[in-house]
This record gives C-alpha cells, structure tokens and sequence, in this order.
C-alpha cells in the first residue's frame, strides 16, 4: 500500500519523473535478469555451445523485426497522438504485421544454409524452425506498444519482464532436467514466448479502451509511418548485429560465444540507459509545440549522458574480474573485448535516447540517416579487422559505429530542434540537484 501511495505521490508531483523513475527500475531488473540469464546459458552451454545458440537465433531475430515494418513505432505514435484510437491501431498494427511475416520468413528460410555457413545442419534446421519467432513477435511482443504510447507505463513495464523470466524458466528447466543442448533451449523458448499471450491479452484487453478491430484507414499512415522506421531498423539491426552475423558464417562457434558473453556484460546497463528513451518519444509526440517537445530531449539527453559516464567508469574498472567470477575460466578470452564494448554500450544507450525523440517529433529519416552512416563505418572496420583481429576487431568496429551514429544524431537534433550538442550533453547544476532531492523524498517515502 505504501508503494502505491509513493507512485501516486510521484505522479501528482512530476508524471514525466515518476514514468522515468519507475521504467528505469524495470530496466535496472530487466538488467539484472539478462545477466542471469546470460551466466546460465554460458555455465550451462559453454563457449562453443553457447556460441551455436547464438547462430540459432541471431537471423531468426532479426528477419522477425524487420517484418514488424515499424508497426511497433508507428503504434506508439499513432496511440500517443490518438489515445482513444489505441485499440483500433493495435489491431491494425498486428495485420500488417503478419501480413510481412509470410514473405520475410520464407525468403530467410531458402537462404538460411548460405547465412550459417560455418555451422552444422543441425544448427541451420533449428534456425530455420525458429523463424516462428516472427509471427510471435506479431502477437505477442506487439501488444504492450500502445500502452507505452497512451502513456500506461505501470503495465507496460510489467508486460516487459515476461519475456526475460520465461527465458531463464527455460535454461532452469533445462538444467533440472538435464536437457542443456542449443536445440532445446531454442524450441522450448518459442513455446515459452508464444504462451506469454494469454496474459498480455488480458491485460492489454483491460487497459486499452475501445475496439481492437483493424481499421484499413490507419494503414496508409501507419506504413507511411512505419516504413522509415523498418528501414532505420535495417541499419540499427546490422550495426548492432552485423559483427555476429558474420562470425556465424566465418568463424567457429567458440569465437562466437565468447564474443556474446562479452557482448552480454557490456550490454548489462544498456536497459537502464534506455529508460529515458522510453518516455522521451511519446513525452516529445505529445508535446504542445516544438520548443516544448525540443526541452523535454535535451533534459532527457542529459541525463542519460551523466548516467552513461558513471556507469561506463564503474563497469570497465569491474569487468575483469566480474567476467571470471560470473561467466567462469572458459570465458577469460572474453575480458579485452568486454573493456571496449563497454563504453561502447554507453554510446548506444545515448543513442536510442537522441533516436526516440527525432522519431517523437516526427522525424524518423533523421534517424536512419545515423544509422547508415554508421554502418558504413561498422562495414568497413569489420572488413579491415575481424579476420585479423577476431573478437576485438569486431568490439572495435562496434565502437567506431556507434560513435558515428552519435555525431549524425546530434547534427540532426540540432537541425530539427534548435538544440546544440552541449545543450544535449552536458547536464545542469540546478537538474543534478533536483534529481538528488527526488531521490532523498523517495527514500523517505514521500
């Protein structure tokens, strides 16, 4: 009870502060809980095992976003600007969405012996069954976007977590039953997924008013909405993933999952670093008028550059030790690319911050617009460095990319809002005291 009349107290206060405070506490959770999972999975499997759970499910993933064709964004948006259409635009969202499926997936299914190449049969056989991965990523994993649009940050950040403790359930169940193969892990993932539904549906069917029937109206919106975005996410995807990617074709196992532990560590404070981006792009959409919307980013920005330096320090100074503890001695080959992907991570988690408020301001080209140009960047070291250098060629050019991506996005949100680079990166005296005092009236409850 006490917790529910702290939350009420915060949103009276400051609904934009209580909204960020609470999804940065899930995200701290979600955290937490993708550490777990990827300690289990590493112990469990091993660098190679490990690594061909990684084949298994890098491409399914990625086909599978790209089929949403920005349905995701487009339902946040749409839902935000039009909180009692929210229903409707679901529906319309998910029969676009499937409608993309079906081609994607047999497209990615005839060419799935090419993209794994250095992996066996029966790694190429499991990737192709969990393309399924898309369709559920359509029926489930959609349904909480319009929560997020409409502002419902309680429910969604709960709908959030399902998915990460349905995961560890399946690796636990894997280890009581000794069945910790790749194969396994990635079938009973996808069951595990799929029955997420029930309970998504219940509560989105409880929160979302109105009908959830489609409108063929929205759709020519939506996709005019959706398509920049699915595009931005072709390069976002590639640069995040394209190191992977390749190593799944070129390199043995073993390689790849020592590159994913390191991947897994230094991605740790990614959802924390996210929170804020979170909130930014329905705060920024629904804002009154641009200057507004342009105030609600920078404030936002810069506090997830204060966050990204303190977090970025503590975790380097860390790593070694805490990849040997956590991940064991099979994985010290993990630690010198872990030191680069960290501040690496840090890039990132800014970077989705300047992303989601160009897309709340309506400007989703601005965001594929970095995005190409740092995978331009993230190509070309990988072609001067994996071969030679292995998994710290690749943490390097993820490194290179991500920064590209950063100088883009500043140039474009000083384009579209007004607003300079120090504006965006350097925090205030009177916004670090604020914060603080928030901090010390929730420890006391008030």
């Amino acid at each position: 009870m006490r917790v529910l009349t702290t939350w009420a107290g915060a949103q009276s206060a400051s609904p934009f502060a209580a909204n960020a405070a609470l999804t940065a506490a899930t995200n701290v959770l979600l955290a937490v809980l993708g550490v777990v999972s990827g300690v289990l999975a590493a112990r469990l499997l091993g660098p190679g095992g490990r690594g061909e759970l990684a084949a298994i499910q890098i491409w399914p993933s990625f086909v599978a976003s790209l089929a949403m064709f920005g349905m995701p964004e487009a339902l946040v948006y749409y839902s935000a600007r039009a909180p009692s259409e929210a229903g409707r635009y679901l529906g319309s969202a998910v029969v676009v969405a499937l409608a993309f499926c079906v081609p994607f997936m047999l497209a990615a299914y005839a060419l799935m012996p090419l993209l794994l190449h250095a992996q066996r049969p029966a790694i190429v056989w499991a990737s192709r069954w969990y393309l399924l991965i898309a369709p559920i990523y359509a029926l489930v994993l959609m349904l909480g976007h319009p929560l997020r649009g409409r502002s419902d940050f309680a429910p969604w950040n709960v709908m959030r977590l399902g998915p990460n403790a349905v995961w560890i359930g399946v690796l636990v169940l894997a280890w009581v039953y000794a069945r910790a193969v790749p194969t396994f892990l990635a079938f009973a993932n996808l069951v595990a997924l799929a029955l997420l539904f029930f309970p998504f549906a219940g509560l989105v069917a409880r929160r979302v008013p109105g009908t959830f029937r489609p409108n063929p109206r929205h759709w020519p919106s939506m996709l005019r909405y959706g398509l920049p975005c699915m595009m931005t996410g072709v390069p976002q995807m590639f640069n995040l993933r394209l190191d992977q990617m390749l190593m799944v074709a070129l390199l043995p196992p073993r390689e790849l999952g020592l590159y994913v532990v390191a991947v897994t560590w230094s991605g740790a404070p990614t959802p924390l670093l996210s929170a804020v981006g979170a909130i930014i792009m329905p705060a920024v959409a629904s804002a009154g008028d641009r200057a507004q919307g342009a105030r609600r980013l920078a404030a936002g920005a810069r506090a997830t550059a204060a966050l990204v330096l303190v977090l970025c320090v503590v975790l380097a100074a860390v790593t070694p030790i805490a990849i040997l503890i956590l991940f064991g001695e099979r994985f010290r080959g993990s630690i010198p690319a872990a030191l680069v992907l960290v501040p690496a991570a840090g890039v990132l988690g800014l970077n989705l911050v300047f992303q989601d408020g160009l897309r709340g301001m309506g400007h989703p080209y601005a965001v594929l617009q970095a995005e190409l140009a740092g995978l331009v960047v993230t190509a070309a070291a990988l072609a001067l460095m994996l071969r030679s250098m292995g998994i710290m060629g690749a943490a390097i050019a993820s490194l290179l990319g991500y920064s590209m991506v950063t100088v883009v996005l500043l140039f474009n949100v000083w384009r579209y809002a007004g607003t300079p680079p120090s504006a965006l990166l350097l925090p205030r005296l009177g916004e670090i005291q604020l914060v603080l005092g928030r901090l010390v009236a929730l420890t006391r409850g008030r």
